[in-house]
């Protein structure tokens, strides 16, 4: 097999439909898989060859998706990084992957890389995307235009690398993510036909960067069907709307933070967009406040769905079923997948006691890249534990709880910071939010309320207090609250909580 047959069948079932879209080209099936044959050519005659790593610094464009489907038409196994990363993060992750060849950006992210290419022996060559006047690279558009646009797919095993995605991580050095051929077509199978509800007609866009796990859903899951990708390099709310309009998009999807945003920003002039053809709204990567589902559902008009999922999981392992979904839950497991609340055992916990997220399914990684003791760690008799902490309803419908390192312990009482958040998101002043613990004399350690408030809203810390034990048992409240401009995030959009923990 190879995931990239899902683009073939396209080009012999619908090949003039439209696959790739942006601001300033439009391809059809049969075009943008002439162009990935082009790129899968010249990346051979560059010594490509079947399991060898290639680098991919590029933001969300046609281009990234021409480059990333030609390496996986070669066998070969994409290793995607960030553009907004810096020479440090580039240099391990090229390194410890050993890739054999860096496609990437011209500008500051191929100035970056360029100084710190004698640092990174594995790469023989280098592609640049865009203008530049930089000496012994090669030129993207150029190598493009000496290749025959016809090019067979290698045949690959189901359990053959395609991707290695590389983890955040809050300590040490980002860990490698073996995702197979098999892991991303089953993926991209399940979250199409029964997540998504996707058919060939529609239109698919995103807020988040293609180098991230949301690329299942966001692109494999609407290309397995036929339907079409908006493509913009860079989130911005006002843009995110105005492409929804103009392209008529059915199926968006972003993290919680990209919502909260977009929300601000129509609010202040609703009139200019048009989302007539907008169903589905999706949401995961983090969890998204139990008060924003219905401001998105209502002033939308569309249906919410969130899932549950991780880099290692391929992206969905559970999901709201659209018009069936309970607000605050990240939904039933999937039928392809076996998911249960357990104590540190792999015992079950009785229906509504907290326990960690344990799971296994088609969509499971194969490993972290050359760090086998992490990757035992992470398995208990095949089960994946995934350090999220939930509790499950009496209809198995599951609820995130916490990140079981956010837990907090304030004077022998365990304090989830996500149930405080919910609370503080119920504020009419409050814009975003994050709960952290912090180090007590007395309690071991109380939580601490970091808040942006919205535009021309004001309140104070006694306020804040005041507001959350009025709504909670009292050890539960923040202790301090910190009124901050702004929120530190990755690359994706989520709050990083430890930063805001070591202030």
């Amino acid at each position: 097999m190879n995931l990239a047959q899902m683009i073939e069948r396209n080009v012999c079932r619908i090949p003039n439909w439209p696959a790739v879209l942006s601001e300033s080209m439009k391809y059809t099936w049969q075009e943008f898989n002439q162009l990935v044959n082009k790129m899968g050519n010249a990346l051979r005659v560059q010594g490509v060859n079947k399991g060898d790593r290639v680098a991919v610094c590029l933001p969300n464009s046609p281009d990234y998706l021409v480059t990333y489907f030609a390496i996986v038409k070669l066998g070969a196994i994409a290793v995607p990084f960030n553009v907004m990363f810096k020479s440090a993060e580039m240099t391990y992750i090229t390194n410890n992957s050993e890739a054999k060849v860096l496609v990437a950006l011209a500008g500051e992210t191929m100035n970056s890389i360029i100084g710190m290419r004698d640092r990174i022996p594995s790469i023989e060559k280098i592609i640049i995307v865009g203008e530049h006047e930089l000496y012994n690279v090669l030129s993207f558009p150029q190598i493009l235009e000496e290749e025959s646009d016809e090019l067979e797919l290698v045949d690959c095993s189901p359990d053959d690398i395609v991707t290695i995605l590389y983890t955040s991580g809050t300590t040490g050095h980002p860990k490698g993510a073996m995702l197979t051929h098999n892991n991303f077509y089953k993926m991209a199978e399940l979250n199409s036909c029964y997540v998504n509800l996707v058919t060939d007609q529609d239109v698919s866009f995103t807020g988040t960067p293609f180098c991230h796990i949301f690329f299942v859903t966001t692109v494999l899951s609407p290309m397995y069907k036929g339907a079409a990708v908006v493509t913009t390099p860079r989130f911005y709310p006002e843009k995110a709307l105005e492409l929804i309009s103009k392209f008529k998009v059915t199926h968006f999807a972003a993290v919680p933070t990209m919502y909260i945003y977009m929300l601000q920003t129509y609010l202040e002039n609703p009139q200019k967009y048009d989302f007539k053809a907008w169903r589905n709204a999706q949401s995961a990567g983090a969890a998204m406040p139990a008060d924003y589902i219905t401001k998105i559902e209502e002033t939308f008009g569309v249906n919410f769905c969130e899932n549950y999922g991780a880099t290692e999981t391929s992206s969905t392992a559970t999901y709201g079923r659209l018009g069936h979904g309970k607000v605050g839950s990240i939904g039933l497991p999937s039928d392809t997948w076996e998911v249960i609340i357990a104590d540190q055992n792999n015992r079950l916990v009785p229906q509504g006691e907290v326990g960690e997220i344990v799971l296994k399914g088609p969509g499971l990684f194969k490993g972290y890249w050359k760090m086998p003791e992490a990757t035992e760690e992470a398995f208990v008799d095949g089960w994946f534990h995934t350090g999220d902490l939930a509790r499950a309803d009496e209809d198995g419908y599951l609820y995130i709880v916490d990140r079981k390192k956010d837990m907090l312990i304030c004077g022998g009482y365990n304090i989830y910071p996500r149930e405080v958040e919910e609370v503080l998101y119920t504020h009419p002043a409050v814009f975003e939010v994050a709960v952290v613990g912090v180090p007590d004399s007395v309690k071991g350690e109380i939580p601490k309320a970091f808040i942006t408030l919205r535009q021309g809203s004001q309140t104070d810390e006694t306020e804040i207090i005041a507001f959350c034990k009025e709504r909670m048992a009292a050890y539960k409240a923040p202790r301090v609250v910190e009124f901050i401009s702004d929120l530190p995030k990755n690359l994706s959009g989520k709050i990083l909580k430890r930063t805001l923990a070591n202030r």
